[in-house]
């Protein structure tokens, strides 16, 4: 089975990624219950928390741990993307639970203008601070990254046109990966960026005395965090019943070029490099409901999707060009998003041969590989 982002922790496969405490809490430590506990029998996760002032069309606000509003796809409501999933590439590199990489504690504005065809976004939120941990369950060690070099804030910023029916609503702060048709024709164009300065130090290195822990070689040498993503969601539904869905995002994730020389285990993993940190790439995805109806009510959505990203290091592999793609369907039981069933096939490809999982284990000879498969099965209702 397979559960929703926003109740998993992205990361390298088999991983367990834990954030560290924070050291700077904007409207209180809300999201303190997510932090690892190993020695707890169970976990509590709040994924989110956070008070609304729905002021006017125009201006709205989100006050504690939210959503980053950088890419579409992390604005997709979890419970509704296209495909199984909405990408493992398109989140912050600045932590390592989805309280940090696709959360974070801030505030955001947003409000819509010109009959709801444009919405915008700006928020400032906590961003990178304090260090963080990063669990190998592999080699059975807990690696520490270096401490964000200031207490600097992060600055997001978005905007979307809908060019058809208007997308999103005055009281709505996100999407969904796809409509059912039930909105009619939209065609949205969107693009955000984000900023960070001082987010992470430029020269680190492991720790002599002791391999898990960082060391900061040169503390006035930093780099800052810039991002840049574009994106475009499209809708048809045809008189006959089918429905065409088919979006694309492209996203630029910069640090300065710091993973070539921040070279501390953790952050490899998670800050400057890894699956979080700078990267370059893009995704598309298309689906269809068919025509017909399957059972009382059901709808059929067989759908694809393709992926390219240029990473800067991944699994200790400099410059790695990863393709990933994946075939399913997802079947509406009551031709709504209430009951759902997904299956889905993916593949990803590695341009350069990797080790997966074990790679900060450099002692011992291990298998390289190529790319590996994925079989996904999804059960969701929503009530």
């Amino acid at each position: 089975m397979s559960l929703p982002e926003c109740l998993m922790t992205p990361g390298a496969p088999n991983s367990r990624p834990a954030a560290a405490p924070a050291t700077r809490n904007l409207g209180g430590g809300g999201y303190e219950l997510a932090k690892s506990n190993t020695k707890a029998n169970s976990q509590i996760r709040l994924v989110d928390g956070y008070l609304i002032g729905m002021l006017s069309d125009q201006f709205n606000l989100k006050v504690g741990l939210t959503k980053i509003p950088l890419t579409r796809a992390n604005l997709d409501e979890c419970f509704s993307p296209l495909s199984t999933e909405r990408s493992a590439f398109v989140y912050s590199p600045f932590g390592t639970d989805a309280t940090k990489n696709s959360r974070d504690m801030g505030i955001v504005v947003h409000g819509n203008f010109f009959e709801n065809q444009m919405k915008y976004w700006l928020a400032v939120m906590e961003g990178r601070e304090g260090s963080t941990r990063y669990e190998n369950t592999f080699v059975d060690k807990t690696f520490k990254s270096s401490a964000a070099p200031r207490s600097y804030l992060e600055y997001v910023g978005r905007v979307h046109w809908s060019f058809l029916k208007p997308e999103t609503g005055p009281d709505g702060s996100g999407y969904m990966g796809t409509y059912l048709g039930r909105k009619g024709k939209i065609l949205t164009i969107g693009a955000a960026a984000a900023y960070q300065p001082e987010a992470a130090y430029k020269y680190t290195k492991a720790d002599p005395n002791n391999p898990l822990d960082a060391v900061v070689l040169n503390k006035n040498d930093t780099v800052d965090y810039k991002a840049y993503t574009t994106d475009i969601f499209f809708e048809y539904p045809f008189d006959n019943g089918g429905v065409v869905t088919a979006t694309a995002l492209y996203l630029h994730a910069d640090l300065d070029d710091a993973y070539k020389t921040a070279l501390a285990p953790a952050d490899q993993a998670t800050i400057v490099a890894g699956l979080l940190g700078q990267k370059e790439g893009w995704y598309t995805k298309l689906g269809y409901i068919l025509p017909v109806t399957v059972g009382p009510k059901g709808k059929l959505q067989p759908f694809g999707r393709y992926e390219h990203w240029n990473m800067a290091s991944i699994f200790n592999v400099k410059n790695q060009h990863i393709d990933q793609f994946g075939v399913g369907a997802n079947y509406f039981v009551m031709g709504n998003d209430s009951v759902r069933f997904s299956l889905e096939y993916q593949r990803t490809d590695f341009d350069k041969k990797t080790m997966i999982g074990d790679y900060m284990d450099m002692s011992k000879n291990h298998k390289l590989y190529d790319g590996y498969d994925v079989y996904t099965a999804m059960f969701m209702v929503v009530f």
